[in-house]
């Protein structure tokens, strides 16, 4: 079953999106311990800070297996020259089917259709998973950033780049 995509833009879906990332947050985070993965969700996907990125001009989608939603992802046209997939979460169970190669493809193609020649992708650096899925799909490293995640938690965020002509 092929994925399929729908742009959040209503209040129920933004709160879907929160409610997924509940989900989702502790067992991705799971080195951090299950109640430091919520509180992360808690943090960086609540309802407000969704909405509010989304009235900056971020585009939340929402996946879905039929009528399942599986996950989401955000893309940032503020880049200048390219996009950016600035969130990609799924369900641990649907993990590993394509669903993430789907939605680089996706952003892709809206990238070029829109003049732009580079997709960037941020990811947690030491999310080994995360790190060895963006080299597979050929992206390079294009910086770091520290972030304090929580208090008293610092993370790194690493950036990564695919240029195309």
């Amino acid at each position: 079953m092929n994925p399929s995509y729908k742009q959040v833009t209503k209040a129920r879906y933004i709160a879907r999106v929160a409610e997924l990332a509940r989900e989702i947050f502790p067992n991705v985070y799971r080195k951090l311990g299950g109640k430091n993965g919520l509180l992360l969700a808690e943090t960086y996907q609540n309802e407000d800070l969704t909405e509010d990125e989304i009235r900056d001009g971020v585009n939340y989608f929402l996946i879905y297996l039929g009528s399942r939603e599986v996950g989401y992802f955000a893309l940032d046209l503020s880049p200048v020259g390219g996009m950016c997939i600035s969130r990609l979460y799924l369900c641990e169970d649907v993990r590993g089917r394509g669903i993430g190669r789907g939605v680089l493809t996706y952003a892709q193609r809206l990238a070029e259709g829109d003049g732009r020649t580079r997709v960037f992708l941020k990811v947690w650096a030491r999310d080994l998973q995360a790190e060895a899925f963006c080299k597979k799909r050929g992206f390079r490293p294009a910086g770091v950033e520290t972030v304090e995640a929580l208090p008293g938690v610092t993370m790194e965020l690493k950036t990564w780049e695919k240029l195309w002509r």
